[in-house]
């Protein structure tokens, strides 16, 4: 029997890059192909979200970011906050399934089953990449320039994806014998938006409601991605290696729940 192990994990992911690159492709494609608007969704949808936000919260509850912040800045720091939850809950929400809607992956091929809940991460990044150039464009219209700090923009997501990989890896493998898996991260998912700094900067929030605040782990991401992008600020690097280094940590753990248990798939599939 073939011994699965993180480092044959990690050996496969790198010497099946093209497969990987196919399967996300085709991902793409399924979802916006028969569509009349096709690729144009892509971006037509995350827009018409944040319209929505952006009413409810800074129309109706009249949010504002900050003592004199508008509703243009209201805005900007609001679709931060969208983009990072965005690329976290589409992959994770996928996650519990990505073995159990692909069978025949699983009984009668010999086929890397890693990639399967990385592909569907990298489907997100795709749609995070768009959001990000969108988020530009209003920085734009709104400032005429892009401060230089955006450079860092790539180190504030790095953390971020090797975390998301690794609970993909684990909701992956735990949704083969816990079919409710994929329910219950729907919901939670729905929670974590309204939890995390999305509507509201985490300072705002009470003292005791600020160490919960900080202890999710979009909090970060979020509020460095408005530092570096539209305040123009450094990283906070001390928080980025803690942060750095916990993401290690799970993504390591997540490939080696999938590698343990991914000799049962095929009984229980």
């Amino acid at each position: 029997m073939k011994r699965f192990s993180i480092a044959t994990g990690i050996r496969s992911l790198y010497a099946n890059r093209s497969l990987l690159r196919s399967l996300v492709i085709r991902d793409i494609e399924t979802r916006y192909r028969g569509t009349m608007l096709g690729f144009l969704w892509a971006v037509v949808y995350p827009l018409m979200m944040l319209a929505v936000y952006a009413f409810v919260f800074g129309g109706v509850f009249n949010a504002r970011w900050g003592s004199g912040g508008g509703m243009k800045d209201f805005v900007l720091m609001l679709y931060c906050g969208l983009i990072v939850h965005a690329v976290f809950s589409e992959t994770l929400t996928r996650s519990p399934s990505a073995i159990l809607s692909n069978p025949s992956y699983v009984k009668k091929v010999v086929f890397p089953l890693e990639l399967l809940p990385i592909s569907h991460l990298a489907s997100a990044i795709f749609n995070t990449l768009i959001g990000l150039g969108l988020l530009c464009v209003f920085l734009l219209i709104q400032h005429q320039s892009i401060p230089p700090t955006a450079l860092y923009v790539p180190l504030v997501f790095i953390p971020l994806l090797l975390l998301t990989s690794g609970l993909a890896w684990f909701l992956a493998a735990i949704g083969v014998f816990f079919r409710d898996v994929g329910q219950m991260i729907g919901m939670a998912m729905s929670v974590l938006l309204f939890l995390s700094p999305v509507f509201y900067p985490a300072s705002s929030a009470p003292a005791l409601a600020q160490k919960l605040i900080y202890l999710n782990p979009l909090t970060y991401p979020i509020e460095e991605l408005r530092a570096v992008l539209i305040l123009g600020n450094q990283p906070d690097w001390w928080h980025w290696l803690i942060y750095f280094a916990v993401s290690v940590v799970v993504a390591v753990g997540g490939l080696w729940v999938f590698q343990k248990s991914r000799p049962a798939f095929a009984d229980v599939i």
